[in-house]
């Protein structure tokens, strides 16, 4: 099973946004495989634990693949692939 977090801007920030779009879409291209998905707010005992310097952070598997910057749906795909040993 794979665990991924996006947080975000409590205050709606478009990339936060937008990153939390692009990673749900890129777990659907992984039918049949566990892919729980969090999206979380900044600010919160739960992204504190993480350290968060600045929004959006993707975590996957307890690790920071991304902090502070969009992300690209190919590139969401290759961690999803590489924490799935494929």
């Amino acid at each position: 099973m794979i665990n991924i977090t996006v947080i975000k801007n409590p205050s709606g920030c478009d990339m936060c946004e937008e990153t939390g779009r692009i990673v749900a879409e890129a777990t659907r291209k992984f039918p049949g495989e566990e892919i729980k998905l969090d999206l979380i707010d900044n600010g919160t005992p739960a992204a504190a634990a993480f350290g968060i310097v600045t929004t959006p952070v993707v975590v996957i598997n307890q690790k920071i693949f991304s902090m502070g910057k969009p992300v690209i749906a190919e590139k969401v795909e290759t961690w999803i692939r590489k924490e799935l040993g494929r």
